[in-house]
């Protein structure tokens, strides 16, 4: 281990390094010294936990003071060689609106149903490389739907823009991640959260033997409130995200629904 340490010392001279860079740096000379060393190893070494890591590798989530300050010690580097003052102390709690991509009511008209959504993250799912992941009949079969509305739902998804084949000929979603924001309710917007609903109720129902949550509360709050919470929960959501999507290797395509709305009148 030493070595891989004096290796990063060498490049401490300079001012302002970038502390992502040297943590990959660190881990590929690790790598290549013991081609067995794991992701889940170095978090270790560097008292940290592995989805962090991984969320830091793959720029989900910033550096905090905190954790900046763990790895520069624990990797025995120079933390002058380091802009400290980028590192927010609360970065957990950063904006994910950066990383999201916005798509106009017109775009998301044309996508309104939780099978297009599905459709991209599968696209994440690792599988055969010989399979073809815009077989309907593959599609149709992991989500349970017809081979028309697969096929029909790719499609569409491809003349949107939002799929493409990368230079490795396989489907990738372009881009970021996407968002609407529809704080303008419309006949789209509804039927999308309908069939969100309608999806869990028939999940509920089927007594899959597939983990879930199934769960609510019911509280007493002033209705001036609620932008506040809608917020939380909108960051709430992108985090946990981000984190499970850094977490272990995607199999299953999972939904995070969650409501809040009245249930008596004022």
């Amino acid at each position: 281990m030493s070595e891989a340490k004096n290796s990063l010392n060498s490049q401490n001279s300079s001012k302002n390094l970038d502390l992502l860079v040297a943590l990959g740096s660190e881990f590929t000379l690790r790598r290549k010294n013991n081609p067995r060393y794991s992701l889940r190893a170095f978090a270790n070494s560097l008292d940290i936990s592995h989805s962090i890591l991984s969320l830091l590798f793959t720029k989900k989530r910033k550096f905090s003071r905190k954790t900046a300050l763990k790895i520069i010690r624990n990797l025995n580097l120079d933390p002058q060689a380091f802009d400290l003052s980028q590192f927010n102390s609360r970065a957990h709690s950063k904006n994910f609106d950066d990383e999201y991509a916005m798509i106009s009511l017109e775009t998301f008209k044309e996508i309104s149903t939780w099978v297009h959504y599905a459709i991209l993250s599968l696209l994440h799912i690792k599988v055969d490389k010989n399979l073809d992941v815009s077989n309907p009949s593959w599609i149709a079969k992991r989500l349970g739907i017809s081979k028309v509305q697969a096929q029909q739902s790719f499609k569409r998804l491809e003349d949107i823009g939002l799929i493409k084949k990368n230079i490795s000929d396989r489907w990738v979603q372009t881009g970021k991640s996407i968002k609407v924001e529809n704080t303008v309710t419309t006949e789209f917007t509804k039927q999308f959260h309908v069939g969100l609903l309608e999806k869990a109720i028939d999940t509920l129902l089927q007594n899959t033997d597939q983990p879930n949550d199934y769960s609510s509360m019911t509280m007493a709050i002033d209705p001036f409130q609620i932008p506040y919470a809608k917020k939380r929960i909108r960051q709430f959501k992108r985090e946990l995200t981000a984190e499970l999507e850094g977490k272990g290797k995607p199999k299953v395509v999972y939904n995070l629904t969650v409501q809040i709305y009245p249930v008596s009148i004022d």
